[in-house]
């Protein structure tokens, strides 16, 4: 839910008023609430979900009771490092292509909003929430559905499935928000399946042979190292 509020500190879309005109009658904080509500029910069904099926395939959680906390700080930070690493990687491969993305594209980059409060919402909705919903619901939902149709010998076939299947729905859920501010061209959209789902493989490995708060502690170290990246830069 914390990941969800510091949505309240992310500017608007900047054609979103434009294509919904009555945000436009509502103060600004309101038209940030209204947009919660979506996510606020997928959060809500998703940590459901997953409380319901994600153990039953071996995939736990600390703070859920359902996987040991043995060597905690070691496994996160580890698992940070790793989510650093990345970060600082895709930012750099992100860099390299982006002449190839288009101008437009490279203007909208460097109008994008940086600082703390978009730091904010990368450390705690991407580290914190979308990991509830793609690796605790999605993933742990899949893994189970799947080993349930063809049985638990085929338990760790199920949960790689799950991993690049929740890794593609990661990089696709990042589509809309982007649609609705530029126009999606064919190299876009791959740059942003690509990014996000080797960036999902990564979370949902660690979600699988560790527990959900490693995946959680790389999902915001990633954020880390793309700040990172661009105060370098800058």
């Amino acid at each position: 839910m914390l990941g969800l509020l510091s949505l309240l500190f992310q500017p608007l879309p900047a054609g979103l008023l434009g294509q919904v005109p009555a945000l436009a009658t509502l103060p600004p904080l309101a038209q940030r609430a209204v947009l919660l509500a979506n996510p606020l029910i997928l959060l809500v069904l998703t940590a459901l979900l997953g409380a319901a099926f994600a153990h039953r395939v071996g995939l736990g959680s600390v703070l859920a009771g359902t996987a040991a906390p043995t060597d905690l700080p070691r496994t996160l930070g580890r698992a940070a490092a790793l989510g650093l690493a990345l970060g600082l990687v895709l930012a750099a491969a992100d860099a390299a292509v982006a002449s190839h993305m288009g101008q437009r594209w490279q203007q909208w980059v460097a109008a994008a909003p940086t600082g703390p409060a978009s730091l904010t919402v990368g450390l705690l909705y991407g580290g914190v929430t979308e990991e509830v919903m793609l690796r605790w619901g999605a993933m742990g939902l899949i893994a189970w559905a799947l080993s349930s149709a063809f049985g638990q010998r085929f338990r760790q076939a199920a949960v790689t499935v799950a991993i690049v299947v929740s890794a593609g729905i990661f990089g696709a859920a990042h589509l809309p928000a982007l649609a609705a501010q530029i126009e999606l061209t064919p190299a876009l959209l791959a740059r942003t399946l690509l990014i996000n789902g080797v960036a999902g493989l990564l979370y949902g490995w660690l979600f699988w042979r560790k527990h959900l708060e490693a995946a959680m502690a790389a999902h915001a170290a990633t954020h880390l190292g793309l700040a990172a990246w661009r105060a370098l830069l800058g």
